[in-house]
C-alpha cells in the first residue's frame, strides 16, 4: 500500500532523514521506535504531506503522491493521522470536531454527519461525551476524539505519531485499547511509539532508526527477542531495564 524509496528530508544543513527506504502491506501495524531526534516523526509528516521531502519518493497504491501535482487534501483523507497533541477545536463540541470534516469536505448533511459522528465516538468509547468541550475531557479522552476524527475520513491507513507520550500513565491503556481494537479490524497502521510492550504485542512489523537511518526492521518477535544490530540492542536494553 504504501512504498517509500531513499528518501531524504533536511532542515538548513541538518539531515533528518537519510535514505529511508520501506513497504507497508495493507493491514500492517508498522511501529518505528528509535531514540528521540531519529527522524520518526518526520517519516510521518513526509507520508502525511505536512513535510515535503528534500529527495526520493513515496507511493500510495502505485501513484508517487510526491509530485508537483499531487493534490495533498486528497492524499491526507486516504492517509490520517493522530498526533501527540490532539489538535482539537477547543470552540467545538466532541461531535462538532469529527463531524466538522464529514461536512466541510465529504458534503454530507448535518443529521447524516452526526449518526456517522456519534458511531464513530460509540466505538472509541465516547458516546457519553459527544456534547462535551475539549476543555471538559481528560488527555486519553481527547486522543481518542482524535482518533475518531482520523477514523471519520475513512482512511486506508492511519499514522500514529507518539499519541501516548503527553498522557499521564493512567490513561494510557485507554488510548492503547482503542489501538489494538483497529489493528484488529485491519487497519492499516504506522505507529510510532515508545510503549514497547504494545509494539511486541500488536506490531506486525518494526522498524528501529537512528540518525534518520532504518537501522534494523523485521517481524515484532524478532527485533524484540534477538535484535541483530548493536546499537537496537542497547536502546532496547536501555528502555526495557
Amino acid at each position: 500500500m504504501i512504498r517509500i524509496v531513499d528518501l531524504y528530508k533536511k532542515f538548513g544543513s541538518i539531515n533528518v532523514l537519510n535514505g529511508v527506504s520501506l513497504e507497508v502491506r495493507k493491514g500492517d501495524v508498522l511501529v518505528i521506535i528509535g531514540p528521540s531526534g531519529s527522524g520518526k516523526s518526520t517519516l510521518l509528516r513526509c507520508i502525511n504531506l505536512l513535510e515535503e521531502p528534500t529527495s526520493g519518493k513515496i507511493l500510495l497504491d502505485g501513484e508517487d503522491i510526491t509530485g508537483k501535482k499531487i493534490d495533498k487534501n486528497k492524499v491526507r483523507q486516504r492517509i490520517g493521522m493522530v498526533f501527540q497533541s490532539f489538535n482539537l477545536f477547543p470552540n467545538m463540541t466532541v461531535i462538532g470536531n469529527v463531524t466538522l470534516a464529514l461536512q466541510k469536505v465529504l458534503k454530507m448533511k448535518p443529521a447524516e454527519a452526526k449518526k456517522a459522528g456519534t458511531d464513530l465516538l460509540t466505538r472509541v468509547g465516547l458516546k457519553d461525551k459527544i456534547d462535551a468541550y475539549p476543555n471538559q475531557l481528560s488527555g486519553g479522552q481527547k486522543q481518542r476524539v482524535a482518533i475518531a476524527r482520523a477514523l471519520a475520513m475513512n482512511p486506508e491507513a492511519i499514522l500514529f505519531d507518539e499519541v501516548t507520550s503527553a498522557l499521564d500513565p493512567e490513561l494510557v491503556k485507554e488510548v492503547l485499547d482503542v489501538m489494538k481494537d483497529l489493528a484488529k479490524s485491519g487497519m492499516t497502521m504506522l505507529v510510532v511509539t515508545h510503549e514497547m510492550g504494545f509494539a511486541k504485542e500488536v506490531g506486525s512489523h518494526v522498524i528501529f532508526m537512528d540518525e534518520g537511518k532504518i537501522i534494523e526492521d523485521g517481524l515484532a518477535e524478532e527485533i524484540f527477542d534477538n535484535p541483530r544490530h548493536p546499537r537496537t540492542k542497547a536502546f532496547l536494553d536501555a528502555v526495557l531495564s
